[in-house]
């Protein structure tokens, strides 16, 4: 079967060779190959190919590599037939493009199990690649057999034997049938210990991941497991200075209980030996290095307990400082001296330098929608550039930071001689293109603005594969109409200089307190109220908020186009980021003034007019995140200073300081599975805000709607009540632990927030105390997923009055106590800007 195949392939290749050598002449040998492309290809994807034939990419054709190409497409087992055809690349023939038109095998229509009594359909679809429309080959069924296989040792069926079946189809298709016969089940009902003086039998068994089975854990039996567990109690024991420690023997104890059913008592035989203390690490053979620099990496103290792993993390620092520096083809060689009788281990590493190891070649597979040079940009390494792990790290973290990829693999091959190396990063892109039409949360955070909008939002963060942004939006809700456009360019010259464009159009119907019966105030005087108010300290214990009913209606337009760039350098502490932007537009208001009169003397001026608003700002960052939309470590800050009312003409005018800073560290990361880990990543962020006048005004000109508040969705989450409460000042903060749920879509977060709002910059620092702050505690579930970035939690305020704890109450789980409930909070989970 298998030697009439091959002859039919080879008959099937030999035509083919006659179809490209029947082209005008062999004008193609020696020809670079500037691509490969394939035509009938439906059910197979591009990128299973492409990292078949990407090596071909860029080199003369010849035959040899011809039938080697060819071999390796029919070797994936997708195909019945392939044709090949050559392609002038350009009209003079300098280059060809091969072509191969296929003809994909049957597809399948049907996938069944057969002998599956303990583990159901569903389960057992989860666990497989293989789907209906799926184009089948051997390779494939293997994989899938050894996932199903894996699935029952997972479940404790060490016995399971798994092998698959097809069989014709309707419509050419073929049915595929997966035979299980699944064995007994064996689970563990005790974990004992033998050997064991110094660590007691609850903290070694709080070492293993084989669990005896209970309310919580099936008890299943894996033998993977049990082999890790081993060298778990090894570790365990080589962490805390017993180096010569090992688990000599397990004996396993089968029986069957009074049901029939199997039970396992695994016991581990443990020998101990002495303790070990840290006597040092010298080194042979550095000349690159000096001695000091060495030891700089040297983490353990002499005289402390041995701590292999720590050791361990000491040799690979120090291996990586050569690593770093392009040093790859170096031997460190690490030899264990011990002093049994005074119970010292030292270690006398011999290193082998040799010269450094430069890029021979970058290459990128993997990539179908994204441009090889958007990948390239990203990693500050070139063809002939030394070798730097730092630098190809912070590629690989900038190439997670688009959000273009669900995987980036670097990986180093050697090069055509010695001191030459490929460096191969292969990616798997994920969808960059959202488009969403329905209804949606509006995302303000004015309480009084109508919450749910209508809206049709289309971007694309890959705009043609080039890495740019482009995108448009419409909303429309009953007190707001919204249309936007906007677009981003990354990199401008091959540089890391971006260009952002945006042009927006609103229409608001707004409120605003009134001023329409005596006594008339001009507004801005230090003891102005309202309509509404008695008195100004009325209207200051009222959260200046006046009632409905002394509040008017009036209509705003606003038009703006903004133009912003920024460049971004690449530090030991992290990117550096330098921005700056300018704004135009103008803002319209309308309203009739034989009806109402505004408390605000800007609005007053602004009526049946348009009025010019202009800004301009500059910032400075410093990112060392890990990710920038979801990081679990490092830290991030940033200064903006915005300078607003360029015109004299304009109603506003004012400055605004925003300084902003974060800290991210992960607590916990715990494997639970091959694919999941428990984390647990605790955040901290603080930010002030101040307006300043400008240098030609007693005071700062600004609307009220733009003055500095806690709105109780992005700041003090929960406090909506304090978003009338506005000044010129503003500290705000919060901690947050985050346990991520569903890795990169969905996390559980806990946090605590505390922000407040003062009169000015000199009110902020002059009598400082908690009583201006409002704080807020609790958790909730928030969306990490660019499609969906939304925060959903639950809230519970409360404050300090002269300086004692108040709780405050909250419509949702209220009881008979004032004091009780919580609030809901929906919010955006956005990052810093």
């Amino acid at each position: 079967m298998r030697l009439g195949r091959t002859i039919f392939v080879v008959v099937l290749a030999a035509g083919a060779v006659f179809s490209i050598f029947a082209q005008e002449t062999d004008w193609y040998q020696g020809k670079i190959i500037s691509d490969i492309v394939f035509e009938g290809l439906q059910h197979v994807g591009a990128s299973e190919i492409e990292g078949v034939v990407a090596p071909y990419k860029g080199k003369p054709f010849n035959d040899d590599m011809y039938w080697e190409i060819l071999g390796r497409l029919y070797a994936l087992e997708y195909f019945d037939d392939i044709k090949p055809t050559a392609v002038r690349a350009d009209p003079l023939g300098a280059q060809v493009i091969l072509r191969f038109t296929v003809t994909e095998r049957p597809i399948v229509s049907r996938i069944t199990f057969s002998g599956n009594s303990n583990l159901r359909r569903a389960e057992l679809l989860d666990v497989i690649s293989l789907k209906t429309n799926d184009v089948v080959n051997q390779v494939k069924l293997h994989a899938d057999e050894i996932a199903l296989f894996n699935k029952y040792l997972e479940k404790g069926f060490p016995d399971v034997k798994v092998r698959s079946e097809t069989q014709p189809g309707s419509n050419g298709s073929l049915q595929v049938t997966f035979f299980i016969e699944e064995g007994e089940r064996i689970t563990i009902d005790e974990l004992r210990f033998e050997g064991n003086s110094v660590f007691s039998t609850r903290t070694l068994r709080g070492q293993l991941s084989l669990k005896t089975k209970g309310i919580i854990n099936d008890g299943a039996f894996q033998e993977a497991k049990l082999l890790a567990d081993r060298d778990a109690l090894k570790q365990y024991y080589h962490d805390r200075g017993y180096i010569d420690a090992e688990v000599v023997d397990v004996i396993r104890d089968v029986k069957k209980d009074d049901k029939g059913n199997n039970s396992l008592a695994i016991t581990f035989k443990i020998y101990e030996g002495r303790i070990y203390n840290f006597g040092g690490i010298t080194f042979e053979g550095h000349k690159i290095f000096t001695t000091e620099q060495l030891q700089a990496r040297v983490y353990s103290k002499t005289g402390d307990t041995v701590n292999e792993r720590r050791v361990q993390g000491d040799l690979q620092r120090v291996a990586d400082l050569y690593y770093e520096n392009g040093y790859i083809f170096n031997r460190v060689d690490p030899q264990t001296e011990r002093d049994t009788g005074n119970g010292v281990i030292s270690y006398h590493v011999v290193i082998v330098e040799r010269g450094r190891a430069h890029i021979e070649n970058l290459r990128v597979t993997g990539n179908i929608k994204t441009k090889d040079y958007v990948i390239f940009r990203e990693i500050a390494l070139e063809p002939g550039d030394v070798f730097s792990k730092a630098k190809l790290m912070d590629g690989v973290r900038n190439l997670f930071n688009l959000q273009y990829f669900t995987a980036v693999v670097p990986d180093v091959q050697p090069g055509s001689e010695e001191s030459l190396m490929d460096l191969v990063v292969t990616v798997e892109e994920q969808p960059t293109m959202d488009i969403q039409l329905g209804i949606t949360f509006s995302g303000t955070s004015d309480p009084d603005a109508f919450p749910i909008s209508g809206m049709v939002k289309w971007g694309d963060r890959n705009f043609l594969g080039t890495g740019n942004v482009v995108g448009t939006e419409f909303t429309a809700s009953l007190d707001t109409i919204l249309l936007s456009l906007n677009y981003t360019h990354r990199w401008i010259f091959g540089l890391p200089l971006s260009a952002n464009f945006d042009l927006s159009a609103q229409w608001t119907k707004r409120q605003a307190a009134m001023d329409s019966a005596p006594p008339f105030f001009h507004g801005d005087e230090a003891y102005a109220y309202p309509d509404g108010f008695a008195s100004y300290e009325e209207y200051v214990n009222s959260n200046k908020l006046p009632s409905t009913a002394f509040r008017m209606i009036y209509d705003q337009w606003r038009v703006s186009l903004g133009v912003s760039t920024g460049y971004r350098w690449s530090t030991f502490l992290g990117n550096l980021g330098l921005g700056g932007g300018l704004r135009v537009g103008g803002v319209y208001a309308d309203y009739d003034e034989s009806l109402y009169r505004p408390f605000d003397p800007l609005l007053r001026r602004e009526n049946h007019r348009w009025t010019p608003a202009t800004s301009i700002w500059t910032s400075l960052s410093l990112d060392q995140r890990d990710l920038t939309y979801d990081p679990s470590r490092g830290y991030y800050g940033i200064q903006r200073l915005g300078y607003y009312g360029i015109l004299d003409m304009e109603q506003e005018h004012y400055i605004r300081s925003d300084t902003k800073a974060e800290f991210f560290v992960t607590l916990l990361n715990l494997p639970i599975s091959e694919t999941f880990s428990f984390k647990t990543i605790f955040g901290i962020h603080s930010g002030l805000s101040f307006i300043f006048k400008q240098p030609w005004y007693n005071e700062p000109r600004i609307e009220e709607a733009n003055r500095l508040a806690v709105d109780g969705m992005f700041i003090g989450r929960g406090w909506s009540s304090e978003y009338r409460n506005k000044g010129l000042a503003l500290w705000e903060n919060w901690a947050e632990l985050r346990v991520p749920l569903v890795p990169g879509i969905l996390a559980w977060d806990f946090f605590l927030d505390a922000a407040g709002i003062r009169e000015d910059f000199s009110a902020f620092f002059n009598d400082f105390n908690t009583d201006f702050l409002r704080f807020s505690m609790g958790g909730g579930l928030r969306f990490t997923i660019p499609q969906f970035p939304f925060r959903f939690s639950l809230a519970k305020r409360f404050k300090f009055v002269d300086g004692n704890f108040q709780w405050v109450g909250g419509p949702l789980f209220a009881g008979n106590d004032p004091n009780s409930g919580m609030d809901f909070v929906i919010s955006f989970a956005l990052s810093t800007y």
